[in-house]
């Protein structure tokens, strides 16, 4: 996004920060032609996140698959963070002239209003007779750093690094680019590590899967 709005961006992370209270962490990212990075971030001692954190690989997924070509935000989604903690979250997709340029996330914790009113039901003896509702599975995970989505993905597609042969690295690298997990801001030396590749290797195979998708 150009500076001028993203600076009033990250002056609106700042009112709804202050305005919805410590129980809402509001993130604005920042998505440019050298990849995806949280430009800025308010109450972020729900997740733990920094500016300097990425993006999630729920948000990189809806930048792959081009989700924000059909609708203009989502909402009331499941996420968690490191620690398990369970927030809903929506998403606002900025976009200038159909091209997706940040997205204006939400991410609310009602942790505390459920242990109250769970304990006003106990106190009640209604609770012990209700039936238990099933839980939903987050479907963003609220990462720190870059290697834990790394990892996520991989385990997902139950690809283990612990010996890696070219064959297995090249199906690694394809995985993570379908996740969209190079559209975070220096990915590339982060998975060149995490993989123990070399850079150039990195992009070599990035560009073979850039002309296999045209």
């Amino acid at each position: 996004m150009t500076q001028a709005m993203k600076e009033k961006y990250v002056k609106l992370v700042e009112f709804l920060g202050d305005v919805l209270g410590y129980n809402y962490e509001i993130v604005l990212h920042d998505i440019t032609d050298d990849g995806a990075s949280i430009a800025a971030i308010a109450n972020s001692h729900i997740s733990g996140r920094t500016v300097n954190s990425p993006m999630t690989g729920f948000a990189l997924e809806i930048m792959q698959s081009k989700k924000y070509l059909q609708t203009d935000f989502i909402t009331n989604y499941k996420a968690s963070t490191k620690l398990k903690k369970k927030l809903n979250g929506s998403t606002f997709f900025i976009k200038e002239n159909g091209k997706l340029t940040g997205m204006l996330c939400i991410n609310y914790d009602n942790s505390e209003f459920e242990k109250i009113s769970n304990e006003i039901l106990r106190l009640a003896n209604v609770l012990p007779n209700e039936p238990k509702l099933p839980t939903t599975e987050a479907v963003e995970q609220l990462s720190q750093d870059i290697e834990e989505i790394i990892e996520s993905v991989l385990k997902t597609h139950d690809l283990d690094i612990s010996d890696l042969k070219p064959k297995n690295r090249a199906e690694c690298i394809a995985k993570l680019y379908e996740n969209g997990i190079f559209n975070i801001k220096g990915a590339i030396s982060k998975v060149a590590k995490y993989l123990n590749l070399s850079e150039p290797s990195i992009y070599r195979h990035l560009q073979k899967l850039s002309s296999d998708s045209v």
